[in-house]
C-alpha cells in the first residue's frame, strides 16, 4: 500500500500563535497518516511542537513573502488581467481593485512555486483556509492527479459583511472543482450552497478541543468573574464588553466584580484607560497568551460567565474552550454561534446587541445558575477535539485513500 500523505497548507502554523485551533487538528492528523507535510506562508523563530511525522517546508514562505517579485509578476500575468476583465462590474472602490490583485498574487506565488513541485498521485492537499491556495491547487489539479480538499471557517465563507471581502474570485468554479470542502459550520454550509448553487460537495467538520478532565470553580455569593478571549479589533467589539461589564457594575455595587480578558490588539491600551474606578470592579486585559495559560485559568480560578460579542463569527473555539469547562455562555447570534450556544449553555443575543441586552443576559444566568455538568455535556456532545478530528481523519481515509 502507498504511504498516505496529507499536505497541509497554513497561513503561520506552526509558527507564532495564531491558527491555535490546528494544534489539536494535528496530533490526530499524524497518528492518522504515514507523514503530514506543511507549508505555512509564513515563519518565525516562535515555534509550536508537532509530532515527529510531521515535516515543515519553510522554503515556500521565503518565495510567499518576497513581494517586490510577487507585484512583477502580477503586474504581468494574464491570470490578473482575466480575473479584472471577469470581475470588472464588482470593481467599485480602490479596495476592491486590490482585494482581485493581492488574490491574483497569491494565486501566482502558489502556482509558480508548486508547477514543478512532486507530486503523487495518492497525495491528498489539504488547504487550511478556503482562500486563494484552493484556487491555485484546483487550476493545478488539470494536469496532475493529486485531490484537493480545504476547509471553510467564517473570513473565507461570507462575503460582503464588515471585516470579509466583498466577493471571492472564482468561488463557483473552486466549489464545482474541489473534491470535497468542509465548513466548520452548518450556517458555512447553508450559506455557501445557497449563494453558489453547488451541491454535494460541502460536508460540515466542527473544529473541537481536548478534554482537560476539569470544570471551572463556582464563584462566591456576589462574586461575578467575566471572562472574554479575542484579538482586539472592532469586529470582535471588546469595548461593548467593557461598556456592558461597567454598566452591570454601576448596577450591582454588592457585588465584587471581575473582568479578565486574553487577547492583543491596537485598542487594547484605550480599552483599559476606558474603565473607571469603581471599588467593587477589577478588569484585567491581558495581551495575548497561549491557549495553556487560559486553561490553567479555567482550572485555577472562579468563573461565572464566558462572553462573545462578535459582529461575524464561524463557531469559536474560545466558546469550546470555556464550555469543555462548563462555564456558561453569552454570544452573539452571528454565523455559527447559535450551533454552540443553546438554551442549556447559556444566552445567544441578537447580533447588535445593546448594553441593556448584555447586563440582561449576565443577570439571566447568574438567576438561572446554569448546570456546569450539562454545559460540559453539551460540549463533549458537539465539540470534542478526539471525537470530531476522528471523525474528519476516517471521512479523508473512506472517501481518499
Amino acid at each position: 500500500m502507498k504511504a498516505r500523505k496529507v499536505i497541509l497548507f497554513t497561513r503561520r502554523f506552526p509558527y507564532f500563535k495564531t491558527e491555535a485551533f490546528l494544534e489539536a487538528e494535528i496530533n490526530i492528523l499524524a497518528e492518522a497518516f504515514d507523514e503530514v507535510v506543511i507549508f505555512p506562508t509564513e515563519i518565525s523563530d516562535e515555534i509550536r511542537q508537532v509530532p515527529a511525522n510531521v515535516k515543515i517546508e519553510k522554503d515556500f514562505s521565503k518565495h510567499f513573502q518576497n513581494k517586490n517579485k510577487r507585484i512583477l509578476q502580477t503586474a504581468v500575468s494574464s491570470f490578473f488581467w482575466n480575473a479584472l476583465w471577469k470581475y470588472k462590474s464588482k470593481i467599485n472602490s480602490v479596495g476592491s481593485l486590490k482585494h482581485i490583485f493581492q488574490f491574483s498574487s497569491s494565486v501566482i506565488a502558489y502556482k509558480s512555486y508548486f508547477k514543478n513541485y512532486k507530486f503523487s498521485d495518492s497525495d491528498l492537499l489539504y488547504t487550511y483556509w478556503f482562500t486563494e491556495a484552493t484556487k491555485a491547487f484546483i487550476d493545478l489539479k488539470k494536469t496532475k492527479k493529486f485531490k484537493v480538499i480545504s476547509r471553510a471557517h467564517r473570513y473565507d465563507i461570507y462575503e460582503g459583511i464588515p471585516s470579509t471581502p466583498a466577493f471571492w474570485p472564482f468561488r463557483k468554479d473552486v466549489l464545482e472543482k474541489i473534491d470535497r470542502l468542509y465548513s466548520i459550520s452548518e450556517n458555512g454550509k447553508d450559506y455557501l450552497e445557497g449563494k453558489y448553487k453547488v451541491n454535494n460537495k460541502i460536508k460540515v467538520s466542527k473544529l473541537g478541543v481536548f478534554d482537560k478532565g476539569k470544570i471551572a470553580p463556582q464563584n462566591l455569593e456576589n462574586e461575578v468573574s467575566i471572562v472574554s478571549v479575542s484579538r482586539i479589533d472592532p469586529m470582535k467589539r471588546v469595548q461593548l464588553i467593557a461598556d456592558s461589564i461597567i454598566e452591570f457594575a454601576k448596577l450591582n455595587p454588592e457585588k465584587k466584580i471581575t473582568w479578565t480578558h486574553f487577547g492583543d490588539g491596537k485598542e487594547r491600551v484605550n480599552i483599559k484607560n476606558s474603565i473607571p474606578e469603581l471599588s467593587n470592579l477589577k478588569a484585567q486585559l491581558n495581551g495575548g497568551v497561549p491557549n495553556t495559560q487560559i486553561y490553567k485559568y479555567y482550572e485555577e480560578n472562579p468563573v461565572s460567565i464566558f462572553i462573545n460579542l462578535s459582529s461575524s463569527e464561524g463557531i469559536p473555539v474560545s466558546i469550546m474552550e470555556a464550555q469543555s469547562f462548563g462555564i456558561p455562555v453569552i454570544a452573539t447570534n452571528v454565523g455559527g454561534s447559535g450551533e454552540i450556544v443553546q438554551k442549556e449553555t447559556g444566552k445567544l443575543l441578537n447580533a447588535d446587541p445593546l448594553i441593556s441586552d448584555v447586563n440582561l443576559a449576565i443577570n439571566q444566568i447568574l438567576g438561572e445558575n446554569l448546570s456546569r455538568e450539562e454545559v460540559k455535556k453539551f460540549w463533549s456532545l458537539n465539540f470534542n477535539a478526539q471525537v470530531n478530528y476522528e471523525n474528519f481523519v476516517n471521512d479523508l481515509k473512506s472517501e481518499f485513500f
